[in-house]
């Protein structure tokens, strides 16, 4: 639910290139840590239906360190990818759009996830979509995907 709208965008208005396709893909990836969120609430009904969620498998304590670790590790690439294009600005403004997202993991995911998930998603999700359209318009703007 990432890459797809990007790769339509860049595909529509643009050339959708491998490197576009590639990039996109951390995203993806950060958006799965965001997935593992929405299953804290479903961790009992997924035992009993047989799912093998991440909290299901690896104990709700430690998928959230799983959620946060990917979540925070594909942006902070997506960094390093932005000051390796000479997008330097970008890659500050988006540093600063993940420092909310680290505060509100510690403060509301990795604390007590199954009673936080609603308001650490409210709370963090709109600096990672900021963050998304930051990188897009950066990348779109340096001329690695023209």
């Amino acid at each position: 639910y990432i890459a797809l709208p990007w790769w339509a965008g860049q595909a529509l208005f643009g050339q959708l290139t491998w490197t576009t396709a590639l990039l996109t893909l951390a995203y993806s990836l950060a958006g799965l840590g965001i997935a593992v969120v929405n299953d804290f609430k479903s961790v009992e009904g997924d035992r009993a239906l047989g799912l093998q969620s991440l909290p299901v498998v690896f104990g709700i304590t430690r998928a959230s360190w799983i959620s946060a670790a990917m979540i925070d590790f594909f942006q902070l690439a997506m960094v390093a990818v932005l000051i390796a294009i000479g997008q330097n600005f970008a890659a500050v403004l988006l540093v600063l759009l993940i420092v909310p997202q680290i505060t509100f993991q510690d403060i509301w995911l990795l604390r007590d996830p199954v009673a936080f998930d609603v308001k650490y998603q409210a709370s963090a999700q709109p600096f990672l979509v900021l963050g998304m359209l930051v990188t897009a318009l950066a990348i779109g703007h340096s001329g690695l995907v023209a």
